[in-house]
């Protein structure tokens, strides 16, 4: 005697296929087609799923062995620092609102929108297309960190005093103005956000 219950079809089961239907017919390329349309939807998100669970794994070698991954950028990157690499890696993570450890383009939206960035949202595409260079419809941390790389290009780069007694009230006020003209990375690395 099983101790699972049975309950007794009250209702026959619902029948899905079209009793007129015709395999010889032309609406068997619809189902094909619908098919495909299906099969590269879950294609795309099953892409997406393999490579947060890639990214997620690199984010855990970067918790292990912090360092080496610094030292690999800084040969890309000469002219930050340690605490840049740091607090763009903070800052990717606090844009990364689905945890997957990549950026999706509203992700991408919100950031900018965060740091006040204006443009319209086809140069806003146009600059997310440019990051994710192989199409994966999300953009990485390496990816964001070479986007970031390019947006500071050519901008002037203000260095932070080290003690407020360096500053005198003119300092300050100068200091005050090139923050305000600097680009969105620049000031997000200077500590205004």
């Amino acid at each position: 005697m099983g101790m699972s219950l049975s309950y007794p079809l009250v209702n026959e089961p619902e029948s899905y296929v079209d009793p007129d239907f015709d395999e010889e017919s032309n609406s068997m390329d619809f189902g094909k087609e619908l098919h495909d349309i299906t099969l590269s939807f879950c294609y795309d998100m099953i892409q997406h799923r393999i490579r947060s669970i890639r990214e997620k794994a690199k984010f855990q070698m970067m918790d292990d062995d912090w360092p080496s991954f610094v030292e690999n950028w800084k040969q890309l990157y000469p002219e930050w620092t340690t605490d840049d690499f740091l607090n763009l890696r903070h800052q990717f993570e606090f844009f990364d609102i689905c945890g997957d450890k990549l950026l999706n383009f509203t992700d991408f939206c919100a950031a900018l929108d965060l740091v006040n960035y204006s443009d319209s949202e086809e140069k806003r595409r146009a600059l997310f297309d440019r990051a994710d260079f192989q199409k994966y419809h999300s953009i990485n941390l390496e990816e964001y960190l070479q986007l970031m790389y390019d947006i500071k290009k050519g901008m002037p780069i203000v260095k932070r005093p080290e003690t407020e007694e360096e500053l005198d009230q003119s300092d300050v006020q100068e200091l005050v103005n090139k923050v305000a003209h600097l680009d969105p990375f620049r000031q997000m690395c200077y500590g205004v956000f």
